[in-house]
Parts: structure tokens; sequence; C-alpha cells
């Protein structure tokens, strides 16, 4: 716990960096405070998950790209390098390749042999674990098998946009998880496959499913959109602390939510270069919707820099009225 506290805590210094970057001292001194009281920030410090390592390594990246001007070369090698680790504690963080490119030719702030330098960086760290995957999948896996079933749980005609078919009853934990819902006699199957194999059948049946059902497809991203913004139903979405603190967590979001997307705008129309921050975020957001979504920690890392947004919103309007 320890750990992770200190994990927490490396974040919210480094998300007050990034806030002091683009807005100032003012408004980095307010994202600290809110940050430090966020609910969800410091529950996560008492979880044994690579969530609150992840949201580092993000914002970590974040901050030291946009510092990246007229930096030496080996600023660029450790920001390749704290990339890598990002991908490799969570492979959502490949967003980051993109997501570089088009802030690249949309604001300049970086020049290409940066790009290169970076990217070159981060697969030399990813290196290693790649070639054992290849030595004991005899294929080509960067980091995890693990795509091909989450693009099939969020795509097939049973899904409801989470790892869940149906709750039962939240209160006994009875529920029915979206790989139950196929013929025992085909998952005993499935289960003496290889991984590449059962990633490589959950990706085929995905495809079909959106091939044969394109509307159906589009209406399920529709949902998976407003469960990730909002909150999936309790009857297809199954959380024990979800459950307990639903009402509070609701009643924190909704300001959090409104003023975020306010203090988005006001940067916007204040001509503040915030580009490369949302689209790493819309890039992580289009990826679990088009795949699962419900967890709570998928949205995050949209929720910590929210928090960076919410800040400027308060600090502009403190400066307004004072």
């Amino acid at each position: 716990m320890i750990i992770q506290a200190g994990f927490s805590l490396s974040t919210v210094y480094l998300i007050s960096k990034t806030a002091r970057h683009f807005y100032g001292e003012n408004t980095a001194r307010i994202v600290e405070f809110f940050c430090g009281l966020y609910p969800p920030l410091i529950y996560y410090c008492a979880k044994l998950v690579p969530t609150t390592i992840f949201l580092l390594l993000l914002a970590w990246t974040i901050y030291r790209l946009l510092q990246a001007e007229e930096k030496m070369l080996r600023y660029y090698l450790l920001t390749g390098f704290i990339l890598g680790l990002a991908i490799l504690c969570d492979p959502i963080a490949f967003v980051f390749y993109p997501a570089i490119f088009f802030w690249f030719l949309f604001s300049k702030k970086i020049n290409f042999f940066r790009i290169l330098v970076i990217s070159i960086a981060s697969i030399i760290l990813l290196t290693p674990w790649t070639i054992r995957n290849y030595k004991i999948h005899h294929r080509f896996v960067p980091v995890t098998t693990q795509f091909g079933i989450n693009f099939w749980i969020g795509n097939n005609p049973q899904a409801t946009g989470t790892d869940y078919f149906k709750v039962l009853a939240p209160e006994k934990e009875d529920y029915i998880l979206m790989t139950a819902t196929l013929p025992p006699p085909l998952l005993d199957s499935l289960n003496s496959c290889s991984e590449i194999e059962r990633s490589e059948y959950y990706s085929r049946q995905a495809l079909e499913f959106i091939k044969n059902n394109p509307l159906k497809f589009i209406c399920l991203l529709v949902k998976k959109t407003y469960y990730y913004f909002w909150f999936a139903p309790s009857s297809i979405y199954f959380s024990p602390d979800l459950e307990k603190y639903r009402s509070i967590y609701i009643l924190l979001y909704i300001p959090l939510l409104i003023t975020g997307l306010a203090g988005i705008f006001l940067s916007v129309k204040n001509h503040k270069d915030i580009s490369l921050v949302l689209t790493v975020l819309g890039l992580i957001a289009g990826l679990y919707i088009f795949t699962h979504v419900g967890l709570i920690r998928y949205r995050l890392p949209v929720e910590l820099y929210l928090l960076l947004f919410s800040g400027y919103l308060v600090a502009h309007f403190r400066r307004e009225t004072a």
C-alpha cells in the first residue's frame, strides 16, 4: 500500500507539473488539491493492481513530451524508455505512437527526429519481451495476446458492452461472464488451444459479427460510449465496491465531468495547445469503446486529466472575479 501511495503521489506531482506547464502556478496548486482529494485515486492506493503504475507512466510520458523542445538526446531516449514501460504495463499505451505523430503534424511542437528517437528507444525496451513471446508463441506478439478476447467480448451476438452478459444478483456476487455464454464443448476446445489460436478465433468471430451486423455494432458503440463516460447499469456490470459507493461516485463525477469539459473548451478558446493530451485520451477512450468497457479503471486516465482541466476552469474564474 505504501508503494502504491508513492506511485499516486508521484502521479499527482506530474499532473501538477503539467498544469503548471499549461496554465501557471495558481492552476497547478488547485489541481494538486483536486487530485489529492479525489476518492478514486485514493481508492487505488489500497489495491494491488497495475492501475496506479500505469497512471504514473502515462502522466510522466505526457509531461516529458510536452517539455521535449530543444532538449539533449538523452532526454528523448529516457522518454522513449518511459513510454516502453507504459506499454509493458498496459498495451493501451501503444496509442502514444499515433498520438505523437498527429501532434507532430498539427502543432509542430516536436520534430520528426525526436519522434524517431523516442519510438526507437521504446521499441528497444519492448524487444526482450517480444523475443520472449516469439519463442513461446512462434508469432510476432509485441506484448500480449489479450486483444482478441477483449475485442470479442464487446462485439458478439450476446455483447452488452461490458465483461458481463448478465448480473443475476449483485448482493450475492452472482453473475455470468461473457465467455460463459459460449457452449461448454467450444469453451473446452478453446481452453485446449494455444493463446495465439484462442486470440485469432475470438478476433475472427468479432470481425464476422461486425460484418454481418453493422447496425448492431454501431448501437453497441453508442452504448459503450455512454457506459465509458458514465456508468453501466448494475444488471450488466458487477463490482462490489462500485455498488457500495455508486451514489457517492456519481455525485463527485458529475461536477468533475462538467467542469472538466468546460475547462477543455476554455483552453481551446484561449489557444492553449492541449492537442497531445486530448489525442492520447481520445485514443485510449476510443480503443476501450471499440473493444469493451465497464471497469472504472479504464476511465481513470480521462478522469485524471479532467481534474487538470477542472482546476484550470476554477483558477480562471478566480482570476476573473478577483
